[in-house]
Parts: C-alpha cells; structure tokens; sequence
C-alpha cells in the first residue's frame, strides 16, 4: 500500500473533559503558519446523541504542532456557532489556507434540525488563528442546494483567485465545481448571482463528477466525489486529495487523489484509478459513522505527504508516504479530454 497510517492513530480524540469536544473530533483540515507552526483545524462535537434535537452541535477547534504528528489541542474553539445561518447543527468540516497575511477558513454551516436543515458553505477569516480575531463573512456557497466541502486555492492562478466546492453534497449528484473571483474582496463577499453562476455553467465548472445517470443507476451510486484537502502545488501539478464517489453496498467513504494542471486547475491531468485508502482499521469502520476515511487536510513535510483524515467520524488519523513516489504513481494514469473527470 502506497499510504502507510500512521502507528499512533487516531493522533487527535475526544475530550471527555471539554463539553464542547466530549463527543467526537474528525475530519481535521492543516496550514502550516508563517512561524512555521503546524495548525490543525477541526470538527468537534459536544457528548450530546445526534438525535437529541437543538441540543448536539458542532463547533470548530485548533490544535498546533511543530512536527505535523503530535498535537497541543487549544481549550476553546476557533469558531463556535454563534450567528442564525448556524444555529441548529453548528459549524462542521473546516477547509484552511492562508493567503496574503490572512488564513481562509471555509466551513459547513447547519441550521436547524433534522429533517429540516439547511447545509451551506460559510466563510471566516483571520490573520492570526485566534478567536477573538475572527470575521465571519456569512453563507457565501450556493443557495438553492445543499453544498459543503470548499478551499480556496493557496495562491492566485492566473491573477486570480480560485475556488473549489461541493455541489449537491451527499447525494448520488454531488460534484466539485470551480470559479474565479477577481480580487479577495469578491472572495469575502461573492457578488450576487456568481457562484449561482458556476453552478448554471455546471459543463464549464466542474471538475469531477459522478458520471451519466445510467452508469449511477446501474453501480448504485449513493454520492458523488466530494472535496477533500485544500490542494498542494507540486512541480508536477496541484495534488488534490478527494472523497471519491461511493458505489458500495453499504456506504463507505474512500480516499482518492488527482492531479490538476498547474495553470488551469479545473483540469485533471491524473487520476488513481483505485482509492489511496479505504475504511480497514477498527476505528475506520466501526464509529460514530461507520466505513469512514474522509480526507481534509494535507501536508508536504521533508518530501513526505501527510494526509490528514476522519476516521469513523470518531477521531483523526494520519497516512504518510513519499511525495515523489506518490506523483510517479499518479502519472502512471494520465486522463483523457477536456471535460470534467468522473470521480
């Protein structure tokens, strides 16, 4: 196996001693700061049931590190739910990156409870990772659908600023779209009718797909590929770690990877026909969500990749291997066209 987890794992629990994180922590997103210091953002949630509505919820915690694998968890959360488009579910699943003196923290924001909950991309900002030097910037990701799952790109492509998303997550339609914003201003407050835009242009926006509705219908496709780790920049291409379509019986989130092109992004150069990684350990399938590894962060430290996962929506794992081993597989199969890739 190309990935190896990690000895330690999960490298970051619950914490039975802290109510909001007494019940589960996943799905943990990193940056590594201008000191050098490595930071992970992540999903907590407090020791309430899931079904115990208007009582659990998630917030967002931090935790630092100098060396990508043991963590300082911080005692109080980055983000809390605080404002109406949170109040319900709260905030899940971070994506970070930091650009231009400012860390982008992207997140899942739910309101209201189960049946009626609205999942929808929320933007904050920071220039120094601390609570009390937040901005929250509002819902910024599609209306009209459930959408989660976004990053922007860690630097500007083309003079402009680039952003992936998941549209129609968890739904056998779900897909990762693009577009482009001109400036971070736009960035911290899309204008009207764009994102709307990049989902009306679904042929010229999205990256990977799930595939024609008859090959859904036939492989039982219960959800399409879904945003995983901010990407990286590599001379080879940006690597790009997604959640692949599931296709399984029973459902199961797997790990898989690409390559995108260094100029233009949105296209796939390369993609592992297999997963990198698929629920096996103990903790993988059997959780608070059972069959999961769901990636949403990822490192490049000393040429080896760390990728950072959720493991049973229970714990955080780590899976290292070498980078140059890692894009030599990955060129072993190139994609074909144009279009967008099926997932």
């Amino acid at each position: 196996m190309l990935m190896k987890r990690h000895p330690a794992n999960p490298i970051l629990r619950r914490n039975p001693d802290q109510p909001w994180e007494a019940g589960s922590v996943l799905n943990g997103t990193v940056v590594r700061g201008a000191d050098g210091v490595v930071h992970m953002l992540y999903r907590a949630t407090n020791g309430v049931n899931f079904s115990t509505a208007g009582e659990y919820v998630s917030s967002i915690g931090i935790a630092d590190s100098a060396d990508g694998v043991s963590f300082v968890r911080r005692p109080q959360p980055l983000l809390a739910p605080d404002q109406p488009y949170e109040h319900g579910l709260g905030c899940e699943d971070p994506r970070v990156v930091y650009l231009d003196g400012e860390y982008y923290i992207y997140y899942t924001a739910v309101e209201g409870t189960p049946p009626d909950i609205k999942v929808r991309i929320a933007l904050a900002t920071t220039p120094d990772l601390r609570a009390e030097t937040v901005t929250k910037h509002g819902v910024v990701g599609p209306q009209g659908a459930p959408s989660k799952a976004a990053t922007l790109f860690p630097e500007p492509i083309g003079g402009k600023y680039l952003w992936f998303f998941t549209w129609c997550s968890d739904t056998p339609g779900a897909a990762i779209l693009h577009t482009l914003f001109d400036g971070l201003a736009e960035v911290k407050n899309p204008p009207p009718g764009h994102v709307a835009t990049a989902v009306d242009g679904y042929d010229d926006s999205a990256v990977l797909i799930p595939g024609d509705r008859a090959e859904l219908a036939k492989k039982r496709v219960r959800r399409g590929p879904e945003l995983g780790a901010p990407p990286i920049r590599t001379d080879a291409g940006w690597l790009f770690f997604y959640c692949n379509s599931d296709s399984e019986e029973e459902p199961e989130w797997q790990i898989s990877v690409a390559l995108l092109d260094l100029e233009e992004p949105w296209r796939v150069i390369a993609r592992t026909p297999a997963p990198l990684l698929t629920p096996q350990t103990e903790s993988e399938l059997t959780g608070v969500v059972n069959r999961v590894t769901f990636p949403a962060g990822a490192l490049v430290i000393d040429g080896v990749v760390h990728l950072y996962y959720g493991s049973g929506d229970q714990g955080i794992c780590l899976a290292t291997c070498e980078l140059d081993a890692l894009l030599a597989h990955l060129k072993s199969f190139p994609t074909q066209g144009q279009g967008p890739c099926v997932g």
